[in-house]
């Protein structure tokens, strides 16, 4: 159960006896096999490498997968199982082909755990099936699930009596247990190609068991080492984040104090200007209006004040039209108009001061 047994054992391009048999037991119809390069190239950088354990094609028609799998779940093995699928298909040269061209694919996964969970069901087929209608859309694509959990059942079985695809799910779960060497052996004694399994099984040397072994303790530990080191880095940069983000809202914070306190400031200056450009034009006006009671006219003010004679005569007009209007009234309204706009809606002329 080894994937890298399982490999060597079944996925021998030279030497396909096993597999033939073992493909024959899922379906008599598998009767050729050829092998194909365990890693599919990747075409492009977003793309995820896929590592099959033993791909080919069957009768020279048929593109297949066949995994083994230790451990797991129905969800998760299902959409690996699909994704598997998908590539298979979709990495078919299609250019200038109609669809009725592509192979059909089959993905075969080998369960070391319960996939389906009831009772005295190990294997099934799936392919695309309507769920109101029943109908099959097509079985252009496949999948074989053979699970090997709850396989000691078998042995309330005569030998004789298995059939070919139990005979095997025996071997691969049991093969090598010394619990189980009597039962081993009388398999092989009936099946060749189970026997043939056995023997390259039992050929692979000590030494090279215990390598890949310490392999993939080594492998095991270099993952974790790599998951710390990442939980590591994530924390260094989200507490990065969150530093730069209390940077940023304090820096905001004193940037709106600042921002108000110079507002203030200048708010005030404004107005001391303000006040300043008041007081000198309420000196104007008020002298404007007394010489024009002497019977002055614009220009001649002007001229003795030394002012624009359109303020003189602005100041007149006003007074003229609001004869009421006290001088700090008729000033307010000038240098709304004329200096400060946003004082211009604040003044009526049409009140006493």
């Amino acid at each position: 159960m080894d994937d890298w047994v399982f490999k060597a054992v079944l996925g021998n391009p030279e030497d396909t006896l096993c597999l033939s048999c073992l493909f024959q037991a899922i379906d008599p119809s598998f009767k050729k096999v050829c092998l194909f390069p365990g890693e599919e190239s990747v075409g492009h950088p977003l793309m995820k490498a896929i590592r099959y354990d033993i791909c080919g094609m069957i009768n020279d028609e048929i593109y297949f997968d066949l995994e083994i799998q230790q451990n797991g779940n129905p969800v998760d093995q299902g959409i690996r199982i699909v994704f598997y699928l998908s590539r298979l298909l979709s990495g078919q040269k299609t250019k200038g082909k109609d669809y009725r061209e592509l192979k059909p694919v089959r993905v075969m996964m080998i369960t070391n755990f319960s996939f389906f969970g009831e009772g005295d069901i190990s294997n099934d087929v799936f392919h695309l099936v309507g769920e109101k209608t029943g109908r099959t859309l097509t079985k252009h694509i496949q999948v074989n699930i053979i699970e090997l959990a709850g396989v000691e059942y078998l042995q309330r079985i005569p030998v004789k009596d298995l059939t070919p695809l139990d005979r095997w799910r025996v071997v691969l779960k049991f093969a090598g247990d010394p619990e189980k060497e009597v039962w081993i052996q009388q398999i092989i004694a009936m099946d060749e190609g189970c026997r043939r399994a056995v023997q390259k099984m039992m050929e692979i040397p000590m030494s090279m068991i215990e390598y890949m072994w310490e392999t993939k303790r080594l492998d095991r530990e270099l993952m974790r080492n790599t998951e710390i080191r990442e939980e590591r880095e994530r924390a260094v940069k989200e507490a990065r984040e969150l530093a730069l983000k209390q940077g940023l809202e304090q820096g905001m914070e004193r940037g709106i104090e600042q921002g108000r306190e110079q507002g203030m400031e200048q708010g005030m200056e404004q107005g001391r200007e303000q006040g300043k450009d008041l007081g000198s034009l309420l000196k104007i006006v008020t002298i404007t209006l007394k010489k024009a009671k002497k019977g002055m006219q614009a220009k001649e003010i002007a001229d003795i004040l030394e002012e624009e004679e359109a303020l003189i005569e602005t100041i007149l007009k006003l007074k003229q039209q609001f004869p009421d209007a006290a001088e700090t009234q008729i000033t307010v309204k000038i240098l709304g108009e004329f200096v400060y706009p946003a004082l211009h809606n604040e003044v009526n002329l049409n009140e006493g001061n």
